[in-house]
């Protein structure tokens, strides 16, 4: 396990015994480790977190999926249906603050460590369960995906434009939401027990998470059925929103998403009397008048080349910004200014790259950054010093297949 004893982190002394895996608890997770949590990943013995082996041939380390989601974790291998494997989980249970898992329904029941089995055990326990469609009701047993679950709660509909039809995003954005929401959970339950000296059970469904991000396209449609149509890179609150050219074929992002922001873009593209067109001259009337507006704007952005427009815009404070392929993004100055992303070392690897935490602190910073461990690489240490097994327990139960 990491040695910590120089950090102080606003979760440091709070442990965290993760039986999540693939995405929305693993990031639950992180964020707590971020925040200096000792997060203990428990994987089965055979193969680890399914998506460690989401990755080409070439990568020689686990998968970019499985480094993002994993920083500042230990690892160990359990499993539940040897000998001695159910009592090593009991075990480390009873050491800990908080248990996180997105198994199936039912899964955790089966091995007698579902909330209610273990509840009046631990009583001090914040157990986190994280599902695709809930504990209860008809789709309790359904397996969850976030591409599915962006289909079926209406989000993939409020995607795409009119000629593409629905379209998910690119990320899982609803698996993260949900670890974000599990995350925010944890953390005022913890404080709950703080002030009532007790633990109890969260739960948490990516399809609920879903829905709930519907926004204001889910309040117009229940207020009055009315559909949004979907707007591509537009927007249906307000205009001039979307993506141009400009005149060296790079794009630019617009987002005048009020009036003085409407003004600062067309005094810096030198037309200011377009905020006095009758047709522009409120956001209900450049709604109105989308087409005729955004026909405009394409021809003003066309005339030059995006960085000079980039430069004037932003010196007039108007909302815009250049859009970026990833490693433009990842390799910009303001990102290497801002510190977002570091390098790792890696047992398998000389380094693995890391996408910082986000967090800032003035008190108790974030975590610094340990690589996302590899399979059971901290079962020894977390079995005997934390634990307190000795060595021959601990052969026995490797030798039973308990451990790994």
């Amino acid at each position: 396990m990491s040695n910590l004893s120089a950090y102080k982190g606003a979760l440091t002394g709070i442990r965290v015994v993760d039986f999540s895996r693939i995405v929305a608890g693993p990031h639950c997770t992180m964020c707590l480790a971020d925040l200096g949590a000792e997060v203990i990943k428990v994987e089965d013995t055979a193969h680890g977190d399914d998506i460690r082996h989401h990755k080409p041939p070439e990568i020689k380390c686990d998968s970019p999926y499985f480094l993002s989601l994993n920083r500042n974790k230990s690892s160990v291998g359990i499993d539940f249906t040897k000998d001695g494997g159910k009592e090593v989980a009991h075990d480390l249970i009873s050491t800990a603050d908080v248990l996180v898992e997105n198994f199936r329904t039912g899964v955790m029941e089966r091995h007698e460590l579902g909330y209610e089995a273990i509840k009046d055990c631990y009583p001090n326990l914040i157990y986190c369960s994280i599902s695709g469609y809930g504990r209860t009701g008809s789709q309790a047993t359904r397996a969850a995906y976030d591409p599915v679950v962006q289909a079926e709660s209406g989000l993939m509909a409020t995607n795409g434009s009119l000629a593409s039809g629905p379209m998910r995003t690119g990320l899982a954005v609803t698996d993260m939401q949900t670890g974000l929401y599990a995350a925010q959970s944890i953390l005022a339950a913890l404080f709950a027990r703080e002030r009532g000296g007790k633990g109890q059970n969260i739960e948490i469904a990516l399809f609920d998470v879903a829905v709930s991000s519907l926004s204001h396209y889910g309040i117009r449609c229940l207020m009055d059925g009315t559909e949004l149509p979907r707007v591509g890179n537009g927007s249906n609150a307000a205009q001039p929103i979307g993506v141009f050219s400009a005149r060296d074929g790079k794009l630019i992002q617009v987002t005048c998403a009020s009036e003085r922001s409407f003004v600062q873009f067309v005094e810096a593209v030198g037309r200011p009397e377009l905020s006095q067109d009758p047709r522009f001259t409120t956001n209900p009337k450049r709604l109105e008048n989308r087409d005729a507006l955004l026909e405009i704007v394409a021809q003003i952005l066309a005339t030059n080349d995006r960085d000079v427009w980039i430069e004037k815009l932003h010196a007039n404070g108007a909302p815009v910004g250049a859009i970026n392929e990833l490693n433009d993004a990842l390799t910009d100055d303001f990102v290497q200014e801002r510190g977002l992303t570091e390098a790792l070392p890696h047992p398998l690897v000389e380094s693995v790259p890391n996408l910082k935490s986000p967090v800032r602190f003035s008190e108790t910073p974030v975590r610094p950054a340990t690589a996302a461990p590899m399979h059971a690489q901290h079962t020894q240490d977390v079995l005997g010093s934390l634990l307190g097994y000795d060595s021959v327990r601990i052969k026995a139960l490797r030798d039973a297949g308990a451990v790994k």
